[in-house]
């Protein structure tokens, strides 16, 4: 039987995305521990800030891309010895993130992305931009074309090893599902999406696709995953310090306990 939960699933829509703050300039230490191969600090430091682990390792994996692509269209040499040690820095990284987390994602992310020939770079660039038009497309509310761009995005990103833009890509699908009156489909895409934005220590992106995750579990009647989704946001909305989406769910997960 479906649960009837009108209200709670037209709250959720708009829970926000929710970024925490950094009171520590992450990039400029990990530069500083990096340099000095001190991977028991570096371990600390992820475990300190787990949301900008990803983004200061991508710092040196999107800088050594966009520096081939600059000296391309200069017409000039690429030192390799300044990619191959931003490469390392980034792996470096990645292995204490896992060291950290308990994951093997981060290393898996970062190799991938170091060992990109030209046209894998290409098609890492060819991903970003699928999902651009994806988002472009779900905000005009055409559904048909978010869903083919969206998927374009997933398709291509998978083979890469590049993780975050699978993410991406599984996220605007699941949106682009949920425009579409496809709410299993949907479903399926925001749960993967959610796994792998855990791992990834995203929690702004996890919170938003665990609870989209918890809304369609709902409106299809799925009521112990519901609210295992529900409760997994709560405590994410929570730590977030969104205050607003916390009372939603709050409400949610009370409305799944009722008999």
């Amino acid at each position: 039987m479906k649960l009837t939960v009108p209200a709670f699933v037209a709250a959720l829509v708009l829970v926000p995305l929710v970024f925490a703050a950094q009171e520590e300039d992450v990039v400029g230490r990990f530069a500083e521990l990096a340099k000095a191969g001190d991977t028991a600090a570096t371990v600390e430091l992820w475990k300190k800030h787990p949301d900008a682990t990803l983004g200061t390792i991508d710092e040196y994996l999107e800088g050594s891309l966009a520096t081939i692509e600059q000296a391309a269209q200069e017409k000039k040499a690429v030192d390799p010895k300044q990619i191959e040690d931003m490469h390392a820095t980034a792996i470096f990284g990645a292995l204490a993130a896992d060291q950290a987390f308990g994951t093997t994602i981060f290393a898996d992310y970062a190799s991938a992305f170091a060992g990109f020939d030209g046209a894998e770079q290409k098609a890492f660039r060819r991903g970003q931009g699928a999902h651009g038009e994806a988002r472009k497309a779900l905000k005009a509310k055409k559904f048909d074309e978010a869903l083919k761009r969206a998927t374009e995005c997933r398709d291509l990103a998978q083979p890469l090893g590049d993780w975050w833009g699978t993410a991406m890509g599984l996220g605007a699908m699941g949106a682009a599902y949920e425009g579409l009156g496809k709410q299993a489909d949907a479903l399926n895409c925001h749960a993967q999406a959610a796994q792998i934005y855990h791992d990834l220590r995203l929690v702004g992106n996890e919170y938003q696709e665990t609870a989209a995750v918890a809304k369609l579990c709902a409106e299809l009647g799925r009521k112990p995953r519901a609210k295992v989704a529900a409760t997994r946001a709560l405590e994410l909305a929570k730590q977030l310090g969104d205050a607003d989406g916390a009372k939603v769910l709050e409400a949610l997960v009370a409305k799944l306990g009722a008999k």
